[in-house]
């Protein structure tokens, strides 16, 4: 199994005349946890989404555990069994109990049995502290909880990489607590994450490596530490001066 979890090549993507993302390359490793981050229309979720093929592109590729990336329908339905997905609105099924929202994806997709599939759901609703809602309906979470439950139904498909796409922005202080501390579980556990956040603090805390985004380009990258302590782009600097104040 190759090392390098993620592989960006020369990534151009246009909508209409508008340059999006601009000759960007990337290398993540398997194991390590990058931060995509930048003024807003900078490209982070547009990346983000070409990871998992929700966007296509026009000039590039993009290689996950050294699998092309296609927009085949056939290849689109393997590629997502590879990789977890959190969205910043869940996304969760409203008819159905926070149990079967996590243990369908598998069911489907990986044709499990039913009982294996509730097993696996129990056991990780367990793990981002939701077993005793399992039965619930998404209306009565709330918002952090619905988003851990997003969590726990990224995780059931056994992903090699988890992408989230500004996974707290729409929660309140306290709900951005609970779902962070999740993250930083999945982190510390060696998860593969892509996480597109205004999150610095958990950025800093958690994540092996900064991917700075400015007008659809990678303006810098390195590791999370160093980027926040000397950031090499005047860009950069003034971005970390409007949020960590």
């Amino acid at each position: 199994m190759t090392d390098v979890a993620v592989e960006v090549a020369s990534l151009s993507k246009w909508f209409g005349t508008f340059l999006a993302l601009d000759d960007v390359s990337l290398r993540v490793p398997r194991g390590c946890s990058t931060v995509l981050c930048g003024p807003s229309g900078s490209g982070k979720s547009t990346l983000l989404r070409c990871l998992n093929g929700l966007e296509t592109w026009q000039e590039g590729e993009v290689r996950i555990a050294g699998t092309r990336v296609r927009s085949r329908p056939g290849d689109l339905v393997a590629l997502r069994r590879r990789v977890g997905m959190v969205f910043q609105s869940f996304h969760l099924f409203p008819h159905l109990d926070v149990l079967a929202n996590v243990s369908l994806p598998p069911r489907i997709n990986l044709r499990l049995p039913r009982a294996e599939a509730e097993d696996r759901a129990h056991r990780l609703l367990a793990e981002v502290g939701m077993a005793e809602l399992a039965r619930m309906f998404p209306a009565q979470l709330s918002g952090g909880q619905k988003q851990r439950v997003a969590i726990a139904r990224a995780l059931a498909m056994e992903p090699q990489v988890l992408l989230f796409d500004e996974p707290t922005s729409a929660l309140d202080p306290e709900s951005v607590g609970e779902v962070l501390d999740v993250m930083t579980q999945l982190a510390e556990h060696g998860r593969t994450m892509v996480v597109v956040t205004h999150e610095m603090g958990f950025a800093r805390r958690v994540c092996h490596e900064v991917v700075f985004l400015s007008d659809g380009r990678i303006v810098e990258c390195a590791p999370a530490d160093r980027f926040f302590s000397d950031p090499a782009s005047d860009r950069a600097r003034t971005f970390l001066g409007q949020v960590c104040r």
